[in-house]
């Protein structure tokens, strides 16, 4: 490491422990004061991330600038060349943006890019977001619209997050759910609930269409513009028997007030349940396409793309739905 960078790497040392040093003194203060908890939580949550950002900064700057010399070796005896200067790169945190700069290395002059040192002694992801800040995002996405999602996420993390970028992380992140459901463990036999349940439904997602029908001011629009595609949701799961009384169960569909000090019966949890939805999807079958309907997508036997051939409906194995 250069001096330039040990510089930085004290300086950023520094700013940690003054910041580790304000969280003890803001919570003496905050006690001799009379402030409440909710202002000193609301501060700390401020300062803790500051201390954060600056740990990634530290990490970040004693990593160097990736330089192997002006050639280095690949495993295959390839040789690759350093380039001129550092360039300029970025990753973004559940902390806040980190930048950096990193020699790069590639097989000559205006060639494409084969080693960047850094990143991969960072492991870093291709999508400049860190994997967990992709994963965090997804707590947010999966039940929210990706413009509330941003809104939420920025409240808690601080900064702006772009919607182009979260539903890019969405799309790449959603390339790894074939193979991720494909290599699911089978569950353990005697950790199994006694009954298996199996069960699908439809549900209209909508689309954004450039020729759906505009709906003038003072029109109603239709219930359904034709603007959705049907995909079946499929769940499976093992649980236990729920055993009642009629009178149990008479009192549970009409929701009869019950007493609080009775002792009422706990239903099981289900186990190892798997929810996933499918659209129906286009296969290669010799010289013609093949179309599978999602509810056979969804309940069908699992089987890879290139297959072909679909197997018979009801053959979901455990696990894959």
């Amino acid at each position: 490491m250069s001096l330039n960078e040990l510089k930085a790497a004290d300086k950023v040392v520094s700013k940690i422990l003054s910041c580790s040093q304000d969280l003890v003194e803001g919570a003496k203060r905050a006690a001799q004061q009379g402030d409440s908890l909710d202002s000193l939580e609301r501060n700390t949550w401020s300062t803790v991330r500051e201390i954060g950002f600056a740990a990634l900064e530290l990490f970040i700057h004693l990593q160097g600038q990736g330089d192997l010399g002006l050639t280095t070796q690949t495993p295959d005896g390839q040789t690759l060349h350093r380039s001129t200067e550092p360039a300029a790169c970025t990753i973004r945190s559940i902390f806040g943006r980190h930048a950096f700069q990193q020699y790069t290395y590639s097989p000559g002059a205006k060639k494409a890019i084969e080693l960047r040192p850094i990143d991969a002694r960072m492991s870093l992801p291709e999508a400049r977001w860190s994997y967990l800040l992709q994963e965090f995002s997804q707590l947010f996405c999966v039940d929210q619209a990706f413009g509330l999602a941003a809104q939420n996420m920025a409240t808690v993390f601080g900064g702006t997050f772009s919607v182009d970028t979260l539903e890019s992380v969405n799309t790449q992140m959603g390339q790894d759910a074939e193979r991720f459901l494909s290599d699911l463990p089978t569950p353990p036999a005697k950790e199994e609930g006694e009954v298996l349940v199996f069960s699908s439904d439809g549900k209209g997602v909508p689309l954004v269409r450039e020729d759906a029908a505009k709906v003038a001011a003072f029109e109603t629009a239709n219930k359904r513009p034709g603007n959705r595609r049907m995909a079946s949701v499929a769940s499976v799961y093992s649980v236990d028997r729920f055993e009642r009384t009629a009178a149990e169960i008479v009192a549970a569909l009409f929701r009869d007030d019950r007493p609080m000090d009775e002792d009422l019966p706990k239903r099981p949890r289900p186990k190892f349940k798997h929810t996933t939805a499918h659209f129906a999807k286009q296969y290669p079958d010799g010289d013609e396409i093949m179309t599978v309907s999602a509810t056979h997508e969804g309940t069908g036997k699992r089987h890879p793309p290139s297959a072909g051939k679909v197997g018979k409906t009801g053959k979901c194995r455990r696990g894959a739905a």
